[in-house]
């Protein structure tokens, strides 16, 4: 009997090996948690085409929109932990906890990350009627009066945390102003409306170089490659960073095999031309990391922005 026992249970081990090792057999669905031609989309859709060329499967982008993303990753917490279903989300993945706290998950614990694919810098951008041509201007103004407003395109979003941590890194006040999308805020700033936003590059650039408006900064740790020229927050705020990030990530429980064979498939996908060229025309850097990277990195983003929302008494606007 023993002996049927110990044989029944070797041919599970070995019938769940040749499982994981066949993965994927069927079609895979990557769910983005906001609307169709946003940033997150615009990301998905040609990494999903490379991803299913290299997978030999045929990979499906699923829009499950709302302002912070928490339709598509409940559906995906609550999914079966197998890796057909995958959420590609953006740094609002870590962040809404912090503004909900009883949004019906939890990025650490109910999801098993595959990687942090990529991170993007925000740039600061003024309004061609406010008077400042420096982050120092700004500043050295703030100081001097509470008349100067930022746009915030939204206000859980990473722009709007970023607006927050220059203000009490830079010991100012600021009078924010929130829109319901950036089309909106750039409408205002143009006009002068409004003095000052932080943005994605991808949809500030477009205006930088039309001459609508300034750029005066950009958020991440170092200058960024595709603007040289323009100094960072942290040359003047040391310690400053600010990093729009895209999340690649499983529900919790998900066979580490298949983590990690999306991993390396992923990899893969972000490193062919295409994904290079759209990357870096966006002035988006590829991060491509392993999963207990990944995992370490959302901790710590977690904690840090989380942080900042309980010190600075941030509310949803």
């Amino acid at each position: 009997m023993k002996k049927k026992i110990i044989g029944a249970m070797m041919a599970a081990l070995l019938m769940g090996s040749a499982a994981q090792a066949e993965f994927p057999d069927k079609a895979i669905r990557i769910v983005v948690p906001f609307a169709a031609g946003g940033g997150v989309d615009t990301l998905a859709r040609p990494f999903a085409k490379e991803l299913g060329e290299i997978l030999g499967q045929s990979i499906v982008v699923e829009n499950k929109a709302s302002n912070t993303g928490q339709i598509g990753a409940i559906d995906v917490a609550r999914s079966a932990a197998d890796g057909y279903t995958l959420l590609l989300s953006s740094a609002a993945f870590g962040t809404t906890p912090a503004f909900y706290p009883q949004v019906p998950y939890d990025p650490i614990k109910d999801f098993s990350p595959v990687m942090i694919m990529a991170a993007a810098p925000q740039v600061l951008v003024a309004s061609n009627k406010f008077k400042a041509e420096s982050l120092q201007d700004v500043l050295a103004q703030a100081k001097q009066s509470d008349k100067i407003n930022f746009a915030l395109s939204a206000s859980t979003g990473i722009q709007a945390l970023a607006t927050a941590m220059l203000a009490k890194q830079g010991g100012v006040d600021f009078t924010k102003i929130p829109y319901k999308g950036a089309g909106a805020a750039f409408v205002d700033l143009i006009s002068g409306e409004v003095d000052l936003m932080i943005d994605n590059p991808a949809s500030s650039l477009v205006h930088v170089r039309s001459g609508k408006l300034r750029l005066l900064a950009t958020t991440g740790a170092q200058r960024m490659s595709i603007l040289p020229d323009v100094p960072t927050v942290a040359e003047t705020l040391p310690g400053f960073e600010a990093r729009n990030w895209f999340v690649l990530a499983a529900p919790a429980g998900t066979p580490p095999a298949v983590i990690d064979k999306l991993n390396a498939a992923s990899r893969t996908a972000l490193n062919t031309p295409a994904m290079k060229e759209l990357l870096a025309r966006d002035g988006v850097d590829l991060v491509a990391n392993s999963p207990t990277q990944a995992s370490e990195f959302l901790q710590a983003e977690a904690k840090k922005w989380g942080d900042l929302v309980k010190e600075s008494n941030l509310q949803v606007q």
